[in-house]
Order: structure tokens, then C-alpha cells, then sequence
């Protein structure tokens, strides 16, 4: 066999190795989650903007709260949260699948460091967001039975894009109910709540996360704009 047989021989291989990490059923799951979610709606989702309420907790009791205002361009792969006091920016994050840059008062503007950039970037194929591509695009998906995050109980069902890896806990409805991920604090656990419809796209108006089990911080959105125009001046850093 000449090096263009068995190299071709590797690829079909590796492609039949790649299918076989996402299980049918896991496909179909996740298929019936984005129609849950939305839909053709969810599906055509292009751009996402949301203005929320950050609290943060020292133990059982509120720290801080921030507004943060997010802008999400998913067919550019770009990303940018503004961190608020009032509405005077104090910090802004910014990704693109190149890199990340940050802006703050007392520092200006820095490259982000690789991983907290990736990580950032990974949450485009996290959370709901996550839902818009069903079952499609998956380098892995398999079902896990039933689990218990926090005070919520459903199926469990881990998927892997892009790099991007989450476990999504999942209702008798193929709604999404929490997920649970890794990231550089440890085992992230979000616990969706307050479930509203916005251009035909159903978005959680409240996320408790824990880190290790312990609540760190409380997200209460105010405004959610589906397919929103984002141009570049939406992403120029001060």
C-alpha cells in the first residue's frame, strides 16, 4: 500500500474514531434539547447581548454586586464582557479565536494570558449557547444517566466541542436545567433558573455558580437582545 493508501487508511480511521465518541442517542438528546430551546430560533442564533446583575458572596452573604454586559458574535468567534460600577466601565475582556486583550481603569490594556483566553472562548460552545448546534459538530457526546447538581435532579449528558467540554443536567422536557464544567477554579456547577423567551429563543434570567459546591456568585439578567447588531466599534477596547 503506497503512503497516499495508508494515509488515507489513518484519516478514515481517525473519522470513524471521532463519529464512535458520540453516541446516537446523545445526538438525538441534544437535537431535542434545541428544539426545546428554540428551535430554528435558537438555530439562526448570530449574535447575543445581555445586560445582567453580578452578585458575588463571602460565604452566605452578598459581597459585591457589578453590572456586566455581554456581546457575543458567534459567526466571528468573538466575545466581550464589560464590567460595570453603575455605568462607569472599570474592566472589559475580550476574545477572538487569535487571542484575548483586557482594558481597566488602573492598568489599561493587556494581552490576556492563552488559557484564561481559551477558556474564555470556550464558553461560546458552553451553557445554553451551547444548544444551538444539537447534535451536530459534536467531537463527543454520551449520556450519563440520571445526577443531581446542587438541588436539581435530571439526565445527565456530556458533550465536547471544539474543545469546549460541559455536562448539561437535562429535565423530562429536554430542558436545561444546570451544567457543570471544569475551568481554572476548579468544578464550575450552574444552576439555571427564571426561564423566559426572547425572539423565540427560551435564556435563563438567573444562574446560581458554585465552585466545588460552594456559591461564589448569583447572575440576574435585566435585558437579553437576541440577533442584536454587533459591529467592530461594538468591540473597540478604549
Amino acid at each position: 500500500m503506497g503512503r497516499v493508501g495508508w494515509y488515507g487508511m489513518v484519516l478514515l480511521l481517525a473519522g470513524s474514531w471521532a463519529q464512535a465518541q458520540v453516541a446516537p442517542e446523545a445526538a438525538r438528546m441534544l437535537d431535542r434539547m434545541r428544539l426545546a430551546h428554540g428551535g430554528a430560533a435558537l438555530a439562526g442564533l448570530r449574535t447575543y447581548q445581555e445586560t445582567a446583575t453580578l452578585t458575588t458572596f463571602a460565604g452566605p452573604a452578598p459581597e459585591r454586586s457589578l453590572t456586566v454586559v455581554s456581546y457575543v458574535d458567534f459567526t466571528r468567534g468573538w466575545l466581550r464582557l464589560e464590567y460595570r460600577d453603575g455605568t462607569r466601565p472599570i474592566q472589559i475582556l475580550q476574545v477572538t479565536p487569535s487571542g484575548g486583550e483586557s482594558w481597566s481603569m488602573e492598568g489599561g490594556r493587556r494581552r490576556l494570558e492563552p488559557d484564561f483566553a481559551r477558556e474564555l472562548r470556550r464558553g461560546l460552545h458552553q451553557t445554553w449557547y451551547g444548544l444551538r448546534l444539537g447534535g451536530s459538530g459534536r467531537e463527543m457526546a454520551q449520556l450519563l444517566g440520571q445526577r443531581t447538581f446542587g438541588d436539581l435532579t435530571g439526565w445527565a449528558l456530556v458533550v465536547r466541542t471544539q474543545g469546549s467540554q460541559t455536562t448539561y443536567l437535562v429535565d423530562r422536557q429536554n430542558r436545561l436545567l444546570a451544567e457543570r464544567y471544569e475551568s481554572q477554579q476548579g468544578q464550575l456547577t450552574v444552576l439555571y433558573a427564571d426561564w423566559r423567551v426572547v425572539g423565540g429563543v427560551r435564556i435563563p434570567f438567573r444562574a446560581r455558580l458554585y465552585s466545588e459546591g460552594v456559591l461564589f456568585a448569583e447572575v440576574r439578567v435585566r435585558e437579553a437582545l437576541v440577533n442584536p447588531p454587533l459591529g467592530p466599534e461594538t468591540f473597540r477596547l478604549p
